[in-house]
């Protein structure tokens, strides 16, 4: 299905319910005196909202936060066929050089895609980033999704630019409440999740590399990226020694908004607060 909504119809859907969709910067950090950063990324056809909630929660205990918005991301359709993996990756980065001048230890913490590109950052920058917690890893999709996007490749070619997908379901979430919120990309590339499965290609063989210690947090109940597969090749993949994986029971795929999003942030919050560096110690080293 061809694009024809402009690009006012879509801003509309995105910001129906009026949530904040824009990049956020958390000063948490400054009251405390006490130093950790956090880079915050979120998923494919997301925005900066689905990390907004994480983000407040741990600025209030004195995190300094970096909430990045994806290239081609919270805008038009068009606008995020044409940005590529590397251009998501690019916004990471960029995120990650904002933090690096306050010369605190930096976590990197990623929801679904965003999890991949926190990968990818983690094996890329080494002991630039000293911790990486992965939410709802997605480099797996469903099985028949998957075969469905490479078939779709196959026949397609380089028409699969020019077709959208209507997405009238809106995110995976399980709370009601959190679901009729959330802002939705109500039409979708087709070439975007695509993108995401070549993404994922090239970040695989990068577990082995990392090896700063990780959260790893997924719902049984996902739809999106199903979680035995993800979660279970993510902690055979990972080369870091200290690792720790934690099964949600009634969230789907959105975890950062989704009915669980209480006992997420509590984890991401004590896993980040475990790299917090005193300022006479960093003023030393």
């Amino acid at each position: 299905m061809s694009s024809d909504s402009s690009d006012s119809d879509e801003t509309a859907s995105r910001n129906s319910a009026g949530v904040d969709t824009h990049e956020f910067f958390l000063p948490g950090a400054v009251a405390t005196g006490a130093g950790v950063s956090a880079l915050l990324i979120h998923g494919l056809t997301g925005t900066p909202y689905e990390m907004r909630y994480l983000g407040e929660r741990l600025a209030a205990r004195g995190v300094r936060v970096r909430g990045v918005k994806l290239a081609g991301h919270a805008g038009t359709p068009e606008e995020l066929g044409a940005a590529g993996y590397d251009n998501w990756y690019e916004s990471v980065v960029a995120g990650l050089e904002e933090l690096r001048q306050f010369g605190e230890p930096n976590v990197v913490v990623g929801q679904s895609a965003g999890a991949v590109l926190a990968a990818r950052l983690a094996a890329d920058q080494g002991e630039a980033i000293a911790g990486l917690a992965m939410l709802a890893p997605a480099f797996f999709l469903p099985t028949s999704t998957t075969i469905m996007l490479r078939g779709m490749r196959g026949v397609l070619g380089s028409i699969v630019e020019r077709i959208y997908l209507l997405n009238p379901g809106g995110s995976d979430i399980h709370d009601a409440a959190a679901r009729s919120v959330h802002p939705t990309c109500r039409l979708m590339p087709l070439s975007a999740p695509m993108k995401l499965l070549d993404l994922s290609a090239v970040v695989k063989p990068m577990l082995a590399r990392i090896t700063q210690p990780a959260l790893v947090m997924h719902a049984r109940r996902d739809h999106t990226a199903p979680m035995r597969k993800n979660i279970d090749y993510v902690m055979r993949g990972l080369g870091s020694r200290e690792k720790r994986a934690v099964e949600l029971d009634e969230s789907y795929h959105v975890i950062t908004v989704d009915s669980e999003k209480e006992r997420v942030a509590g984890e991401v919050i004590e896993f980040v607060e475990r790299f917090r560096v005193a300022p006479q110690k960093r003023a030393a080293g």
